[in-house]
């Protein structure tokens, strides 16, 4: 609804993430694909936090640009991909070189892009297994941290990314619990990473329609196929620890 109701005349492309960088929740690309199509608009998904993590068909998901990035599917920073759907036209950002089929001008990094064509190749070839693991870390911690924590929230939907955790405890500054987990060797963030720096309450938050005192408290966990139970333990017990931590208090 919301995204036909914001269909202009002169809109071109639409452009939509198929998961979300805060809380993992994963949307139904096809039919917003769909609405942007029967109204001969383009449509893209930024599948960023997608690739690599759930099963991805361009076919099905009836996009005609998709982008991805590396780092988020162990492979090098600073490289990523975009498909481009046959027949659909677009016009290069570089001009002056025939690289890329003189759609984007300058020296290919190489070296960069072998090492994300062998992540994307493992983490797809082991994709089943890896979202068993997350799954079960994921429910491991939520069900241990809500016994420890019983007026926790988790925001994230139904149905999202696999090892995904969005949390929030009540009147806490999430900000301080970051930095005396980060003293314990733990890494985790207030939201997404590309805006760590952002220490207001994020519009992904407030459309949910989180309570204040709940969203100044929000966590984002990502766990990863290297992970293992005893870490999960290890940070339930320094989340705790880090909760009684004077200066964390509103």
């Amino acid at each position: 609804k919301t995204l036909k109701k914001s269909i202009r005349t002169k809109t071109a492309l639409v452009s939509i993430m198929l998961a979300n960088n805060e809380i993992g929740t994963i949307q139904d690309i096809s039919s917003l694909a769909k609405i942007a199509h029967e109204r001969n608009i383009l449509f893209h998904t930024d599948a960023v936090q997608a690739v690599g993590h759930i099963p991805i068909n361009v076919k099905f998901l009836n996009t005609d640009l998709l982008s991805a990035s590396a780092h988020k599917f162990n492979g090098p920073k600073g490289i990523g991909f975009l498909y481009i759907k046959r027949g659909t036209k677009i016009n290069p950002l570089l001009f002056g070189g025939s690289q890329e089929q003189k759609m984007r001008s300058g020296t290919e990094n190489i070296a960069s892009i072998v090492g994300m064509a062998v992540a994307l190749k493992e983490n797809v070839g082991t994709l089943n297994l890896n979202t068993k693991k997350l799954q079960k870390l994921e429910i491991i911690f939520k069900e241990k941290i809500k016994s420890l924590l019983p007026t926790i929230v988790f925001n994230c939907a139904e149905n999202h990314l696999p090892g995904f955790v969005s949390l929030s405890i009540p009147s806490v500054q999430a900000e301080s619990l970051v930095h005396l987990l980060d003293l314990k060797g733990i890494c985790v963030a207030t939201g997404a990473a590309c805006n760590s720096k952002q220490t207001e309450i994020s519009h992904v938050l407030k459309a949910i329609k989180l309570p204040i005192r709940y969203a100044k408290g929000t966590l984002r966990i990502s766990f990863g196929k290297e992970n293992k139970l005893q870490e999960i333990n290890r940070m339930c017990k320094q989340l705790l620890c880090s909760l009684k931590f004077p200066s964390n208090s509103e």
